[in-house]
């Protein structure tokens, strides 16, 4: 088994924990408070004010520490895509505090799009098009594999942005995906990128220390599309693309919730599938606390992660033998 820098992890997450009280109060300072919008469940609007775009010290945190201790490529487009990430999600938060709204649907889209692509000429860079095919194993999906992972990746990012709206769920469900993705790099023998992944989950997990519920800071759009960027390049580096769907099984289905409730409320005029959407939403005004909503999702998208891995090994990932 390579040698993984446990120690790089650890002080990701003690440094996460300790400088996260200082951060909170700065970020509250600059003005970077939440807006809560309308839409929400009631119990959401207490939230008014609290510190938001945390996602900005978990993104340095990664950057210094691939930086300081990994320096490969491949772990160099994953803390890439995070910062990517992060920029086009605090122009959104800065805009949805400065005017009130966020940045405009069609304009973030494309921003998101062209993050996306410069991506997926990074994997192709990095040589990122063999992927693990269930019943095939590995194969070199060449261009259709590079054009399948850019809509992988915008994909993804807009999930991850969708299920940011419980405290905790976001970064609790990325973490699984994360440590997965860590798994299988040290089986491929890639012990950098196995730590750049290892260092992000534990960022996130620091975080999490102060965004459980109740919440002292969100991690904003510059957390949650950083997040969905950085698993999905993850993700694909390590053979997963196929099999991302599985690995990000709560984002697909907070993103599934929203598409099945705007079309069935378009076709039949005002009719609803869920009381709320996203998912997350449904099952608060069903009744259920934000702790209850996070334990559940983060179990499914442990198991959703440990299957992927599963299936990627017995698929014959590369390196998944040995």
């Amino acid at each position: 088994m390579p040698r993984v820098n446990w120690l790089a992890a650890a002080g990701t997450l003690a440094g996460g924990v300790a400088i996260y009280p200082l951060a909170i109060q700065g970020l509250g300072r600059l003005g970077l408070r939440q807006v809560e919008r309308s839409d929400v469940p009631t119990s959401h609007l207490s939230k008014t004010g609290t510190p938001t775009a945390g996602g900005l010290v978990f993104v340095i945190a990664l950057l210094a520490a691939w930086a300081v201790v990994a320096r490969d490529p491949a772990g160099g487009l994953l803390a890439g895509a995070a910062a990517l990430g992060c920029a086009v999600g605090l122009a959104d938060d800065w805009t949805k505090i400065s005017r009130g709204e966020g940045v405009r649907f069609r304009p973030k889209l494309l921003l998101l799009a062209l993050c996306a692509g410069l991506l997926t000429v990074g994997l192709a860079a990095v040589a990122a098009t063999t992927q693990t095919v269930p019943g095939l194993g590995a194969r070199d999906l060449g261009v259709l594999g590079l054009a399948l992972a850019g809509f992988a990746i915008l994909a993804t990012a807009n999930a991850a942005n969708l299920a940011d709206g419980v405290d905790g769920l976001a970064a609790g469900c990325g973490i699984p995906g994360l440590a997965a993705c860590a798994v299988l790099a040290m089986l491929e023998h890639r012990p950098e990128l196995a730590t750049t992944c290892l260092c992000l989950a534990a960022a996130l997990a620091a975080f999490l220390v102060y965004n459980r519920p109740r919440a002292r800071v969100f991690m904003g759009d510059a957390g949650s599309l950083a997040v969905g960027l950085a698993l999905a390049v993850a993700a694909i580096e390590v053979g997963l693309l196929v099999l991302l769907p599985l690995l990000a099984i709560v984002f697909v289905a907070e993103a599934g919730s929203v598409v099945i409730q705007v079309g069935y409320f378009r076709l039949t005029h005002g009719r609803r599938v869920f009381r709320s959407s996203p998912l997350h939403h449904h099952f608060e005004e069903g009744g259920m606390s934000e702790w209850a909503v996070d334990f559940r999702f983060w179990t499914v998208a442990a198991a959703g992660a440990a299957l992927a891995a599963y299936w990627a090994v017995a698929a014959g990932l590369v390196g998944g033998s040995r």
